[in-house]
């Protein structure tokens, strides 16, 4: 079994999509699927069973706040960390996302590294646990 972090990326840009997916990578995670459409969203998390889910607040149909409603009700992501990464940051937003399971909530345009660093962090907490039989010279993130 793989000791990488799953990710799974909610978002509508694919400049975006193609940036986090190397990011995530980078961290020594790997992208376990995306999608900019709510329901595929949903029906992926819940077939995939990702680690952690970066969700942007606008798609093209419906919101990232439908993503995190519908998982939250149908308990679909139990023990899934939530990550918002959005434009629409405002303290509505962030409160509204914290409602419905964000566990975190990032302005896209003033804290990407902040939660590209908290990706990496997980990635790096998922390999300390999975890295029992490992070597232990094996480089870790700055």
């Amino acid at each position: 079994m793989s000791s990488a972090l799953r990710v799974y990326i909610v978002e509508d840009s694919p400049i975006i999509q193609r940036l986090l997916g190397s990011a995530i990578e980078e961290a020594g995670g790997e992208v376990s699927g995306c999608s900019d459409d709510v329901q595929q969203a949903i029906a992926d998390v819940f077939a995939l069973q990702p680690d952690l889910i970066v969700i942007d607040i606008a798609l093209p149909a419906g919101t990232g706040f439908d993503v995190l409603k519908s998982l939250h009700e149908h308990d679909l992501a139990a023990g899934v960390t939530k990550i918002v990464l959005t434009n629409h940051a405002n303290e509505e937003c962030e409160a509204l996302a914290r409602r419905l399971g964000a566990d975190r909530f990032f302005d896209k345009s003033l804290e990407s590294a902040q939660a590209l660093a908290f990706i990496a962090a997980k990635a790096a907490e998922r390999r300390g646990r999975g890295a029992a039989h490992v070597d232990s010279s094996e480089p870790s993130l700055p």
